[in-house]
């Protein structure tokens, strides 16, 4: 790892690994590089293990002080990631702990290009990774842009379902790193959901059909209609689910969810879990009710 200070056009490069007790300063932030290079080195190397390979640190992970030594812009990138170059990340923005979450959310994409998944994702599969590397790092942030809103949202569900958070987190990064889009990753949350809470949908989708291509499109649908819904939305959809009768047909199914979807949008300041009960209504199981007789 290097740390590049720029100034005046001239760049000066720093070992990281052999900088002693160097401390730079930038902005309200002073920062130790060797304290920062072994942080990053042993968070990488318990989150990739053998898959980092020698010289993706040492020659593709940079960190750069601003031109002047000023503090960045609250509104500006910290880091950087390029497929040509490897990962960027400027100091002053973020302080000495950030800013090793940042090097670690920029050496996610590297890992995930070179697991091969890189090119055929969309930006929410590369950026909740990214997140989900962070986050091991004690790093929590919020987003309003996308695809980072999105990719947040989803990944922070996922972390707060038990079934999934406990794992390994190779085995995290793999489940997600196997999937494309924003989609497979709604999908995913609600796998976990209905792992986490035993809601049997597996078993609901196994009684309704044997068709394994029907069954996953009903999956993927159930994951498009939820994918920027919170995990309380998406409880009540899948409890709804697996209350349906038999009888329902794909077409009816597939009409319901569309329809939460379209009243949704045409009326955003009703009830959701209203509209979700109103849509599922005809195909459901009535909840039995104790008489008191007397």
């Amino acid at each position: 790892m290097q740390l590049h200070l720029r100034s005046g056009g001239q760049r000066m490069a720093i070992d990281m690994e052999r900088a002693g007790d160097q401390r730079v300063a930038v902005g309200e932030y002073t920062y130790r590089p060797l304290h920062m290079a072994r942080k990053v080195r042993r968070m990488a190397t318990q989150m990739w293990g053998a898959s980092l390979t020698p010289g993706i640190l040492e020659q593709r992970l940079i960190f750069e002080v601003p031109e002047g030594n000023s503090p960045m812009s609250l509104w500006s990138d910290s880091g950087s990631f390029s497929p040509a170059t490897g990962s960027i990340v400027s100091l002053g923005r973020w302080d000495e702990d950030d800013s090793v979450g940042i090097a670690l959310h920029e050496l996610a994409h590297e890992m995930h290009m070179r697991c091969g998944g890189y090119d055929n994702s969309d930006g929410v599969i590369r950026e909740g990774l990214s997140l989900l590397a962070e986050r091991e790092a004690g790093m929590r942030r919020t987003f309003e842009r996308e695809p980072y809103y999105t990719a947040s949202n989803l990944i922070s569900q996922l972390c707060e379902l038990p079934t999934f958070s406990r794992q390994p987190f190779a085995k995290r990064w793999d489940e997600i790193a196997a999937l494309s889009s924003d989609v497979g990753l709604s999908d995913l949350v609600n796998f976990y959901l209905d792992r986490s809470e035993r809601f049997g949908l597996g078993r609901w989708l196994k009684r309704y059909s044997d068709n394994l291509e029907l069954r996953d499109a009903m999956l993927n649908h159930i994951a498009a209609v939820t994918l920027r819904y919170s995990l309380s939305y998406r409880r009540h959809i899948l409890e709804q689910t697996v209350r349906c009768e038999r009888e329902i047909t794909p077409e009816q199914f597939s009409y319901v969810l569309d329809s939460i979807s379209t009243l949704d949008r045409r009326y955003p300041n009703d009830d959701l879990d209203q509209i979700i009960d109103f849509c599922f209504a005809p195909h459901t199981r009535q909840r039995r009710r104790l008489l008191a007789l007397g």
